[in-house]
């Protein structure tokens, strides 16, 4: 029983490192201009309800309501397994820095012309400083390093690069103690 336990903490460790190591040569790939997209076209509210249900143990075990409130949206043209890692990398950002009892909410709009896939918290916030370096490669918010929240400063600065391959924007709304929200805005296929 012991060295099961001490195998599943390697395991554990291993599958940590293997997704840093990853997000590293996502980021190599990016700056070197090297992005390759599977496009076809994508129902987003398969994509939420996908990403929803993946990150509910991780919410449920940090005391935290996770909401998906899906309206029908038009078809993007996109890598769906790109919009995934984008949508994993914002609620799971939304859960490490929201306290327990607090709401992630992820929803979908459009105006016709872009679709908007929202990911708001009821969380720490952040002021504006940070807001502004916030999708730059390798930074952390003064407060996630001064309540040592793990991280490596890539999740946004990669989800920024997916967004803008597929023609499309990334943004956040965000005040100190207040939660943020994050919008991805696509093309409208």
């Amino acid at each position: 029983a012991e060295a099961e336990e001490y195998l599943a903490i390697v395991d554990r460790n291993a599958t940590r490192l293997l997704g840093l190591v990853d997000d590293l040569l996502f980021a190599a790939r990016v700056q070197a201009g090297q992005l390759a997209l599977d496009i076809a076209p994508v129902d987003l509210r398969v994509v939420v309800a996908d990403a929803v249900s993946s990150a509910r143990p991780r919410a449920d075990r940090a005391g935290i309501r996770l909401r998906a409130e899906t309206s029908s949206v038009p078809v993007v043209r996109a890598d769906s397994r790109r919009l995934v890692q984008v949508l994993d990398n914002l609620i799971s950002n939304a859960i490490k820095f929201t306290p327990a009892a607090g709401t992630v909410t992820v929803s979908l709009s459009s105006d016709g012309e872009w679709v908007r896939l929202h990911v708001a918290d009821t969380g720490m916030g952040m002021d504006e400083a940070d807001q502004r370096r916030l999708f730059e490669r390798f930074f952390r918010t003064r407060a996630a390093l001064d309540r040592q929240i793990p991280g490596t400063g890539l999740g946004l600065y990669i989800s920024r690069a997916i967004v803008e391959s597929h023609g499309g924007k990334i943004s956040v709304e965000s005040a100190a103690g207040e939660g943020s929200t994050f919008t991805v805005e696509l093309p409208a296929s």
